[in-house]
C-alpha cells in the first residue's frame, strides 16, 4: 500500500488502466514530477509490474538514473558512445547500462512479446538538446500500444515541446505524519523511538531517504550505534571528538548532509536558535572549497 500522494496515485493508476484496457483516448507519453527520493520510480515500477504481469520484465525498457551511484552527472544522449563504463558494475546485483535516446527509439519499434512495449525514464530532464530533439518525433507520433512514462524532480529543465506532448501529473512530499505511517507499515526504526524521529527529520517528507538508511544500517550495524551515539552526545554537549569522528563516517557514508537536515529541524522543533543557525552555516560551509575535517570542527567547537 502506498501513503501519500492519493489522490495523485489514483489519477496515475486510471490512466494506466485507460491504456492496458486499448482505450483509444489513453495518453501514451506520461511525466510524472516531484521531488528527488519521494518514490515516484518506486510507484510506477509496482504499478507496470501490476498491469504487466510477466511480460513487465520483457516488454519494459527502464533507463535508470546512475548519477549518485556514478558520482557524477548521468545525461541522456543521443547515442552510446562505447567506453569502459558502457557497462559497470556499480553494486552488488546491480550494472550500469549506458543507453542512448537512439536505442530508445529503436526498441520502441521492435515488437513486444506480450501486447504492449513500455519505456520507463528516470530523470527525463538529464536529456541533452540534441537527445530532445530525436526523442520529439517519437513522443508527437507514439506507435500504437506503446507507453512513454518518465519522471522529473526538476521539470522547468525540460524542452516545453517535450512538455506539451506530455501528460504531467504532480507529486508531492510526504508529510510527517505520512512518511511515520509508511515508516510502521514497513517496520522501519519501530524499536528506537529517537533514531526513528532523527530519519523523518533527515528524509524531510521523502520515503527513499528513510528507506536507504534502514537498508545501510541493516547491513551495517554499526551505524545504528554511530546514530544513535551522535543523537545522546549532540544533545546532552559531551564526548566531541566521538562526535567527529562519527560525522566523518557519515560523510564517507554520503550521509552527512541528510544528518544535518534532521538536527536542524530538531533544533527548530526545539527553538534552539544558536543551535540551528551552527548547522545551516555548517551546510553552507560544504558546498565551498574548505576541508571537511575543519567544517565538522567548526560546527561541534562553539
Amino acid at each position: 500500500m502506498f501513503v501519500g500522494n492519493q489522490e495523485n496515485i489514483q489519477t496515475l493508476t486510471r490512466y494506466l488502466d485507460m491504456f492496458f484496457a486499448g482505450d483509444p483516448k489513453a495518453p501514451h507519453f506520461l511525466i510524472i514530477a516531484g521531488p528527488q527520493h519521494i518514490g515516484k520510480s518506486s510507484i510506477i515500477k509496482a504499478l507496470l509490474q501490476e498491469k504487466m504481469g510477466n511480460h513487465f520484465m520483457t516488454d519494459t525498457l527502464q533507463i535508470k538514473d546512475f548519477s549518485e551511484q556514478l558520482e557524477k552527472k548521468h545525461n541522456l544522449k543521443l547515442k552510446t558512445v562505447i567506453t569502459s563504463e558502457t557497462f559497470k558494475t556499480l553494486i552488488k546485483e546491480q550494472n550500469y547500462q549506458d543507453v542512448g535516446i537512439r536505442d530508445v527509439n529503436n526498441r520502441l519499434q521492435q515488437s513486444s512479446i506480450g501486447k504492449y512495449k513500455v519505456v520507463f525514464l528516470e530523470n527525463i530532464e538529464r536529456m541533452i538538446m540534441e537527445a530532445s530533439n530525436a526523442f520529439l518525433k517519437t513522443c508527437e507520433e507514439p506507435l500504437p500500444k506503446r507507453l512513454i512514462i518518465a519522471t522529473t524532480s526538476n521539470a522547468p529543465q525540460l524542452l516545453e515541446t517535450i512538455l506539451s506532448r506530455a501528460l504531467v501529473i504532480k507529486f508531492d512530499q510526504l508529510s510527517e505524519k505520512e512518511l511515520s505511517e509508511r515508516m510502521e507499515s514497513n517496520n522501519i526504526f519501530a524499536n528506537n523511538k529517537d533514531l526513528k524521529q532523527l530519519i523523518l527529520n533527515m528524509a524531510m517528507g521523502k520515503p527513499w531517504i528513510a528507506q536507504r538508511m534502514y537498508e545501510l544500517m541493516t547491513k551495517e550495524p554499526e551505524l545504528e550505534k554511530i546514530f544513535t551515539g551522535l543523537i545522546h552526545n549532540l544533545t546532552t554537549d559531551t564526548k566531541r571528538f566521538f562526535s567527529h569522528d562519527a560525522l566523518k563516517k557519515l560523510h564517507r557514508y554520503g550521509m552527512l548532509e541528510a544528518f544535518i537536515d534532521g538536527r536542524i529541524a530538531y533544533c527548530v522543533n526545539n527553538n534552539m536558535e544558536k543551535k540551528w543557525q551552527r548547522r545551516l552555516s555548517t551546510k553552507r560551509l560544504m558546498k565551498s572549497n574548505v576541508n571537511i575535517e575543519n567544517i565538522l570542527l567548526y560546527w561541534l567547537i562553539e
